[in-house]
């Protein structure tokens, strides 16, 4: 006999050591796979997509933005939260003589009072050039009824009767805001200065008053 044990690789204790060993080093390797994997995907960076878009600039006039940019972890979600972020501005028109008179690209700023903002992208879709312009919304007065009378609209306009009034029409002899829409061309006019139409009552008398001056003689 040479004293060598043919079956010692075969005894538990050898066997035991030998699979502990290789359970280790599949361990190892697959915690390292695991750190590569979760490191990969942490350092992933962010992708940034830009939007263009146009506003209004006043009547008649548009012009290209600045396009806006944002990050997202895909284009799709960049470029949503890039068109998020395009904005046009304008006057509030509600607003009677606004202050705030300009048309442009971005939001309204914080302290812009009078100022209104809109998407130009909104419902899925572009929408360059939301900030449509409208003539400002101002106040003047007119006469009505000899007393003076606040107006409002997008050009002064004051009515009354016309020097060659004939007719009895007490709404058209009082006079007011507004333009001859409502009455015959020949018994009205309009005048656009501020109380502009101050002698409606006079004309209104005076009609009356000539022709029976003429009947009696």
């Amino acid at each position: 006999s040479s004293g060598i044990n043919a079956e010692w690789p075969l005894r538990p204790g050898y066997k035991l050591y030998f699979e502990l060993k290789l359970d280790t080093r599949s361990t190892m390797k697959l915690f390292a796979a695991s750190i590569l994997v979760l490191f990969a995907i942490g350092y992933v960076q962010a992708v940034t997509q830009s939007y263009d878009f146009n506003c209004v600039t006043g009547d008649g006039t548009t012009e290209a933005c600045t396009a806006v940019e944002a990050e997202g972890d895909t284009e799709a979600l960049a470029l949503t939260a890039a068109q998020a972020l395009a904005f046009c501005n304008s006057p509030d028109n509600s607003v009677v003589d606004n202050a705030y008179a300009t048309y442009g690209c971005g939001a309204c700023a914080t302290d812009a009072v009078g100022c209104v903002q809109c998407a130009a992208y909104a419902n899925d879709a572009a929408a360059s050039d939301c900030n449509t312009y409208a003539a400002p919304t101002i106040g003047w007065n007119c006469y009505n009824n000899a007393e003076s009378t606040a107006c409002t609209g997008t050009a002064i306009s004051c009515f009354q009767a016309s020097d060659t009034y004939n007719v009895t029409d007490d709404a058209l002899a009082n006079g007011g805001c507004g333009d001859c829409a409502a009455y015959a061309e020949a018994n009205c006019k309009v005048c656009d200065t501020d109380l502009c139409n101050n002698a409606v009552r006079v004309a209104s008398i005076m009609g009356p008053l000539l022709a029976l001056f003429f009947w009696l003689h």
